[in-house]
């Protein structure tokens, strides 16, 4: 099968001849800034499909309580075998038509930062009241704080849940508070009162906030003109930070003030030994972000239609550019031929001959050919120099 040349470069030897090559290399160097913009354009689209603002869906968490060997659950006469004892549980997952034995089913853990219990334990409370100050607040003992938090470390192995159970025996009421922190990326805040008005918005993440005030600052023209990094406060923003000016780079510490983390879900919570089970008394739904798959494919497929759609018609147009370039060449060499010829045909005929005798001999395998000698750069003193390693190359020669 023959191979179609590949070489779109013009040699500036046919420059003279063909002024117009300069417009072709002038085309070669806007050709490259464009494919330079265009890769950096689709890169930035690649990167911004994963920034698809994300879609809210429903968490229904349950938090309820079992009870085993409590004194009521023995029949009349019955002996207990163990301990009574009771279990916490805390669950949840997205309200929606996912099947729960989905293996790609998101679990109740992977929307949690954190989960912390306090067990308001009767006994250590009755102990703690004879030595404990009425005018300080308790705290609940540290064997009572039962908590999980997400494991952050790359290497640490990672095990999602959709429930987190806590038993410990025992016969009696206890109440708990039970703090659940939602997992939150990029990290959002609460933004204050002066800022909501001024932004329109009551919260955002902290990039936000600082690329919001940044375009209030030029859209107001508030650089100082001596230098750029003072920004002189107008009405809104004087009041708002409480200065006249101030430096660009202070301006996060400035925004802090304005900007509060979310609170976590807190409850109290009585468990309760009365009942083999309270679950659906305590229901909490909550909104959580989460990707948009579906919208992320279909602007992937959009990209890849953007990126092919003229593959066909970019091919076509390559493959005419080599064949005009390889015609070009093939002119050129023929003008060399003929140009040549003209000028000098008694010297020219003898070097043409002795060269086309040399090459003769390669073809043929005479034994005055030494073999050695077009391993060497002397032998190759042809002007038609590319004809000839064609010649070497296409007879595995060389």
């Amino acid at each position: 099968m023959q191979t179609r040349p590949t070489d779109i470069n013009i040699p500036h030897t046919i420059d003279k001849i063909v002024p117009e090559v300069e417009l072709y290399r002038r085309l070669q160097e806007a050709e490259k800034r464009v494919d330079i913009f265009t890769t950096r354009k689709i890169n930035d689209l690649q990167e911004n499909i994963t920034r698809i603002p994300r879609k809210k869906e429903l968490l229904r968490i349950f938090i309820f309580n079992t009870t085993e060997n409590q004194p009521w659950q023995l029949q009349p006469g019955q002996q207990p075998t163990e301990e009574p004892n009771w279990t916490l549980r805390i669950e949840g997952r997205l309200v929606n038509n996912e099947k729960a034995e989905d293996p790609t089913r998101r679990k109740f853990s992977s929307f949690l930062s954190g989960i912390s219990i306090d067990l308001l334990n009767q006994n250590n409370n009755q102990q703690q009241q004879q030595t404990h100050d009425p005018n300080q607040p308790q705290q609940p003992s540290k064997e009572n704080i039962i908590e999980w938090h997400e494991q952050n470390e790359q290497n640490a192995p990672r095990v999602d849940f959709d429930g987190l159970d806590v038993k410990r025996s025992g016969g009696e009421n206890i109440k708990t508070k039970i703090t659940i922190q939602p997992k939150e990326f990029p990290i959002k805040f609460r933004v204050s009162n002066e800022l909501s008005s001024l932004l329109g918005v009551t919260e955002l993440t902290q990039h936000d906030a600082v690329y919001s005030i940044w375009q209030y600052i030029q859209f107001n023209n508030l650089q100082a003109p001596e230098d750029k990094r003072i920004i002189n406060c107008d009405e809104n923003l004087s009041k708002l930070f409480g200065v006249p000016r101030f430096n660009f780079r202070d301006l996060i510490d400035l925004l802090s003030k304005h900007l509060s983390a979310n609170k976590p879900i807190e409850l109290e919570y009585e468990i309760r030994v009365d009942k083999a089970s309270t679950l659906g008394d305590t229901v909490i739904d909550v909104e959580v972000p989460v990707d948009d798959i579906s919208e992320q494919e279909n602007w992937r497929n959009e990209l890849k239609k953007i990126i092919t759609e003229y593959d066909d018609s970019i091919k076509e147009l390559n493959s005419k550019i080599v064949l005009g370039i390889q015609a070009l060449h093939n002119s050129h060499r023929k003008h060399q031929f003929y140009d040549q010829l003209s000028k000098d045909p008694i010297n020219f005929f003898k070097d043409f001959t002795e060269s086309h005798s040399k090459l003769l001999k390669i073809l043929s395998g005479d034994e005055g050919y030494n073999e050695e000698s077009v391993r060497r750069s002397e032998f190759y003193t042809d002007e038609m120099l590319s004809e000839n390693v064609d010649i070497l190359l296409k007879t595995n020669r060389i």
